[in-house]
């Protein structure tokens, strides 16, 4: 019997440079406006330092993503990374790890959307309704989500590339407003100099003795780290984004950019502006209440600034929803759970179960009502995930020496590896302990984290055991990894030229035939039997050095260029390079009018 040929549905590549920045940003750009109050609550006057420690991490983090999502363009992230430099397991952890704080995110952006309605509505939340307003409308907003999302990736992407556009131009008004007419140096100078909040507060664990002030800093600076999660979402959409090769590094580095300087710029602001207790009591809709104090028109301007902040906390919540419908898919292509997860709606061509499914854990969640609680799950998921992200792009840079790399981070240390010259990244290897001493001290200072968190990787592992154990597959398995196939690899290119032809016509060729990811072999042929034996050696000399000008402005361009001359005919020059496999491909530029060497 025939069995029913089944079409493959894919995701569809409808997102361009400026939607996959409209995704990361939405997913981290909103971020301060929940976050803001929450570390002044914590880190008191010294807030602003919190948040420079934490964006120096996002840095790291930001980085790394931008390069791996360009060679690896594929939904999933750091658990593809991790697939493809370490192992199955190591992938699995990568991915429930940073599931975990997918669903906190819709929840808990679903919330500070609800709190700055709140602002704008306070009469709503007044109701007698048996149930926290703030979480039934938290419900609302998040089913409204998933609705959207449900219909296809291509109105999501353009609401949210609406949606934070519009936000971008408040947020840059509300700073200048807030530099000009509040902003007091003196007043910020002063709150710089209190660092960590004097009361003892019940969510936190003091576990450094004889202050309960710096414990409560330490803790400001785990809060502050969510102000910058959620770049990875550029990433999740990887194999719907047109050219993420070229697209998705310039929307992280972009992102990156952004996101830090509006959190670094608020969070100076609200210190030179208020005192830091106003902003901690105010965490619900702390950016609100510090534009309320702009003289004249705050009461006005406030209630722009609640909508401006509404709409980005929804954006967020919305990528949010579209990362882990995106990721859960991923891991089920991958055999890291069950297929059935990555089931794609015919029609919509959106893995609508995960949709449904994950989507509907974070509305329940959202129903809980409770921003302090909910803060305090957020981030033992992504900094798990970020750790095993760092080891991955150390491994990588490894073991892929030769895949091409459209962009890589700077600052690089060349060691020698079985043989072999690798580069490895001092993003990554400062990264990797930056990521595990944050992650220890959210587990040794977040008790509700620390326990929701293992409870939340205990079962995923039970999930995965059970899972690869039904279907007879090894627990810790490298054969995924060769699934995740690289862009492109480094390929070298040998170019034979003739010493009569015209050199600034063969750089123009190779500029509009060949990218970054050949390393060109400049080969000059000259037969020398033919030449007369006088003029052999000056020949030789100036063609070395039309070749050395000619690689050097190659190089300028960013290609790795090497050059030679060869004696003899281009059948033995071509015969050469085949059998010392030097290269993988051979070309011959010629070109229609030579030059006039004098020859």
């Amino acid at each position: 019997m025939l069995r029913e040929r089944r079409k493959v549905v894919t995701l569809k590549r409808d997102i361009g440079w400026l939607g996959s920045f409209a995704i990361g940003y939405g997913d981290v750009g909103a971020d301060i406006f929940l976050a803001l109050g929450v570390v002044f609550l914590y880190a008191a006057g010294a807030a602003p330092f919190a948040f420079m420690i934490a964006a120096a991490v996002y840095v790291l983090v930001g980085l790394t993503y931008a390069e791996l999502s360009s060679v690896y363009p594929y939904a999933g992230g750091s658990q593809v990374f991790a697939l493809r430099g370490l192992n199955s397991l190591f992938g699995f952890l990568a991915g429930w790890a940073l599931m975990l704080d997918y669903v906190i995110c819709i929840s808990l952006f679903s919330l500070a959307a609800a709190g700055y309605l709140k602002f704008l509505l306070p009469e709503l939340y007044t109701l007698n309704l048996g149930i926290s307003p703030l979480g039934l409308i938290a419900l609302v907003l998040v089913m409204s989500l998933l609705l959207i999302n449900y219909v296809g990736i291509k109105y999501s992407t353009s609401f949210t590339t609406m949606l934070v556009v519009f936000g971008l131009v408040i947020e840059a008004i509300i700073l200048l407003l807030g530099f000009t007419l509040l902003f007091n140096t003196e007043t910020m100078l002063h709150q710089l100099n209190i660092f960590g909040n004097p009361k003892v507060l019940s969510e936190v664990e003091y576990f450094f003795p004889g202050s309960t002030q710096f414990n409560n800093f330490v803790y400001g600076i785990t809060v502050a780290i969510a102000s910058f999660i959620g770049i990875e979402s550029i990433s999740q959409a990887a194999e719907e984004t047109r050219k993420p090769y070229k697209w998705i590094p310039k929307a992280a580095k972009l992102t990156i950019l952004a996101v830090m300087l509006s959190v670094l710029l608020f969070a100076f602001l609200a210190s030179g502006s208020m005192s830091w207790e106003t902003i901690a009591i105010s965490y619900e809709n702390s950016v609100a209440v510090l534009t309320s104090k702009f003289p004249v028109i705050g009461p006005s301007f406030s209630t722009i600034v609640a909508i401006t902040a509404f709409i980005l906390c929804y954006a967020s919540a919305n990528t949010g929803v579209i990362g882990i419908s995106r990721l859960m898919a991923s891991m089920g292509k991958f055999r890291l759970m069950p297929r059935w997860f990555y089931h794609i709606h015919p029609v919509f061509r959106t893995p609508t179960r995960t949709l449904l499914i994950f989507g509907c854990i974070g509305a329940l969640l959202a129903l809980i009502g409770d921003i302090p609680f909910v803060v305090s799950l957020y981030n033992f998921g992504a900094l798990l995930s970020y750790m095993i992200l760092m080891a991955s792009f150390i491994r990588l840079r490894m073991v892929d020496r030769d895949v091409y790399r459209p962009w890589k981070v700077p600052l690089n240390i060349s060691l020698k590896f079985r043989g072999k010259v690798v580069e490895l990244p001092l993003v990554g290897l400062i990264g990797l302990p930056a990521t595990f001493i944050l992650w220890l001290l959210v587990v040794i200072l977040h008790p509700n984290g620390r326990l929701f968190g293992f409870i939340w990787v205990a079962i995923g592992l039970a999930l995965y055991v059970f899972y690869r154990k039904s279907h007879k597959l090894p627990l810790i398995s490298n054969e995924e990894g060769s699934w995740v196939v690289p862009s492109s690899y480094v390929m070298e290119v040998a170019v034979l030229v003739d010493p009569m032809e015209d050199y600034e016509a063969i750089k123009k060729t190779i500029r509009h035939s060949y990218d970054k990811r050949y390393k060109i072999r400049l080969l000059s042929v000259i037969n020398h039997i033919a030449e007369k034996e006088p003029n052999l050696k000056e020949l030789q000399t100036s063609v070395l050095s039309d070749l050395e000008k000619l690689a050097i402005e190659l190089r300028k361009e960013g290609y790795e260029v090497t050059y030679d001359i060869f004696l003899g005919d281009f059948e033995e020059a071509i015969k050469q390079e085949i059998s010392a496999f030097n290269v993988d491909f051979i070309i011959y530029i010629k070109t229609l009018f030579q030059r006039n060497t004098g020859w």
